[in-house]
């Protein structure tokens, strides 16, 4: 019989399998916008578990940070970590799975028009100068650009010997640049505007 690591290990890379797909990868996209503090595993452990969670936190951060308790019956969100060669499980809960007697209602953040100078400033003093930044939405596709194109280099050497059965398989390293750079400045885009803006 299979523990619980080996189904929940079972169950990421049959997820992450999936995101090749357009609709698997948007919704993951839809998931992993609002769990933004997660790494990437974690996020898309959260959306194979809990694809409509909204606001993910441990037992401990909501007991004591938050002072809100999880509900009874209520099932974790696991994800697997490593430490020191030893993998083990973590859960985290979604902001659905509590409740407070004492009213601690927990605000989502979502966007207001009010907030417009205060983000695009945000996102330049982040992300570098901006080469549009008339609205947010320009600011967020430019501030998507400048990341990425700070960041890609770390993926793309990875990204290359990766290829192998994949539409990528036939192109070459420029090709490559472009494909990732513009997949991902679209979904760093996309993320953002689910939820954010």
């Amino acid at each position: 019989m299979a523990t619980r690591l080996q189904l929940i290990s079972e169950l990421s890379s049959s997820t992450y399998k999936k995101l090749s797909d357009y609709e698997n990868w948007t919704a993951f996209l839809h998931s992993a916008a609002w769990q933004y503090k997660y790494p990437f595993p974690d996020q898309l452990m959260i959306y194979a578990q809990r694809p409509d969670a909204r606001a993910c936190a441990s037992l401990d951060v909501w007991n004591n940070k938050l002072h809100r308790w999880i509900n009874r019956g209520a099932k974790g969100i696991a994800l697997p970590h490593s430490k020191d060669g030893r993998t083990y499980i973590d859960y985290v809960f979604d902001i659905s799975d509590t409740n407070s007697f004492y009213g601690n209602e927990v605000s989502l953040w979502e966007f207001r028009e009010t907030y417009k100078e205060s983000v695009i400033e945000t996102l330049e003093n982040t992300f570098g100068e901006l080469s549009d930044k008339e609205t947010v939405e320009e600011a967020v596709m430019s501030a998507a650009h400048n990341a990425v194109e700070d960041n890609k280099s770390d993926y793309l050497a990875e990204l290359k010997y990766a290829k192998a059965d994949s539409f990528l398989e036939g192109l070459d390293a420029v090709n490559i640049d472009v494909e990732f750079q513009q997949t991902a400045e679209n979904s760093i885009a996309y993320m953002l505007s689910l939820i954010h803006i």
